[in-house]
């Protein structure tokens, strides 16, 4: 099993560059809600906290279609990830989850 370090700053966080996104009403009380909840001070710091993950998200299950989720609990469950398979991840904003199997 690899291990990524998700807070380790980086050469893309150094070299900041102003972007500009246009985001839907619910898109945005998702993005502040997820603020609010993680404890980050702004936007800007969510959205690349959420790039990271996408980043180690990819890079851990690249050429696969799934990986396994093991809850606190010992419960696993396989995910299947919208990437992976062509999809976009259209309901990802409304909280639902997409594709999920228990394995047990």
């Amino acid at each position: 099993m690899t291990k990524t370090v998700l807070h380790k700053k980086d050469k893309m966080e150094k070299e900041k560059k102003r972007l500009q996104f246009d985001f839907t009403d619910e898109a945005l009380e998702v993005l502040d809600r997820l603020q609010e909840t993680t404890g980050l001070h702004t936007r800007a710091e969510l959205i690349r906290h959420a790039l990271r993950f996408l980043q180690w998200a990819v890079d851990e299950t690249s050429n696969k279609n799934a990986t396994l989720l093991v809850e606190k609990d010992g419960n696993v469950r396989e995910v299947i990830l919208p990437w992976a398979i062509g999809n976009q991840p259209k309901t990802a904003l409304s909280g639902s989850s997409r594709s999920v199997a228990n394995r047990n």
